[in-house]
C-alpha cells in the first residue's frame, strides 16, 4: 500500500493561518459588535466557519455551539493525524482505520458547523454583541473573549484590543506547546528520566498559562474602554457667598 506521509509542516501552516486570520479580522475589520444597526455579514460569517470551525457561530456570539464546533473537529482532526502518525511508523491496520474514522468525522463535524453558521446566518440575521459604551453592558463580550483565547492563545486580547499582550500570550503558549512536545518525542525516543520529568514540567507550565491567558481575555472585555466610560466634569460654581468649582465623576 502506498505510504500516507504526514503534513507536519501543514499542519503549522494552517494553524498560524488561522491565527492570523483571527488576528487580521480583528484588527483590520471594521467592528460588528459594537454597531446593533446591522447584521453580521452571512458571507463572511460563513466563511469563517469554512476556514475555523466554530469562529462563524462566535462571531454571532452563539458561544456554547462555536465551542462544541470548535473543540469537536479539533479532537477529531486531532486523532486522525495521532493514527496516521502511527500508522506510518509501523503500518498496523488499526491505525489505519482509526485514521479514515476520525478523518472522517472531523471533515463531518467541519461541514454541519459550515452549514449551521450558514443557516443562521441568512436565516435569523444576527447582529452579534450589543453592548453600549455608557450602559451596564461592557462593550466587548467577557465569554466571547475568553472562549476566543480559548480557542486560539491571544484571539480574546485581540478581540479587546489588547494587540501587544495577545502577541505576548500567544508566543508564550506557543513555547510551551513546543517545549513539551519535544521533550515528549525525547522521552520517547530514550526513555531517559529527565526528559520525562521537563514534559510534566512545561505541560504544567503551558496549562497555567493557557488559563491565564483565558482568564486576562475574560478581564479585558470588561475593562475594554473604561477609561472612555469614567468621565471627570470640572464645572465652575458661582454663590452669593463664594466662588469655586464642582467635580463629577460619571460612569
Amino acid at each position: 500500500m502506498k505510504r500516507l506521509i504526514l503534513p507536519k509542516r501543514m499542519m503549522w501552516g494552517v494553524f498560524l493561518l488561522a491565527c492570523w486570520l483571527a488576528a487580521a479580522q480583528s484588527l483590520f475589520a471594521q467592528s460588528e459588535f459594537a454597531d446593533s444597526s446591522r447584521s453580521l455579514n452571512p458571507y463572511t460569517t460563513t466563511l469563517k466557519s469554512a476556514l475555523l470551525p466554530g469562529w462563524g457561530q462566535v462571531n454571532q456570539e452563539r458561544l456554547w455551539e462555536g465551542a462544541v464546533f470548535y473543540f469537536g473537529s479539533l479532537h477529531f482532526y486531532y486523532n486522525a493525524f495521532f493514527h496516521l502518525y502511527h500508522y506510518n511508523k509501523g503500518k498496523a491496520r488499526r491505525h489505519y482505520h482509526a485514521f479514515r474514522w476520525n478523518l472522517n468525522a472531523a471533515l463531518f463535524v467541519h461541514l454541519v458547523n459550515v452549514l449551521d453558521a450558514a443557516d443562521v446566518s441568512f436565516r435569523k440575521r444576527p447582529t452579534g454583541w450589543q453592548g453600549g459604551l455608557f450602559s451596564d453592558k461592557p462593550l466587548k463580550s467577557p465569554r466571547g473573549a475568553a472562549l476566543r483565547s480559548a480557542m486560539v492563545p491571544g484571539w480574546g486580547q485581540v478581540y479587546t484590543e489588547s494587540y501587544l499582550k495577545g502577541l505576548a500570550f500567544a508566543l508564550t503558549d506557543l513555547y510551551l506547546a513546543f517545549r513539551a512536545h519535544q521533550a515528549d518525542i525525547n522521552y520517547r525516543s530514550t526513555r531517559e528520566t529527565k526528559y520525562r520529568d521537563e514534559r510534566s514540567k512545561f505541560s504544567w507550565y503551558l496549562g497555567a498559562a493557557y488559563l491565564l491567558t483565558v482568564a486576562d481575555a475574560y478581564a479585558s472585555a470588561y475593562l475594554y474602554k473604561f477609561d472612555q466610560a469614567m468621565k471627570l466634569t470640572v464645572v465652575p460654581v458661582v454663590d452669593s457667598k463664594f466662588v469655586g468649582f464642582h467635580a463629577q465623576i460619571k460612569f
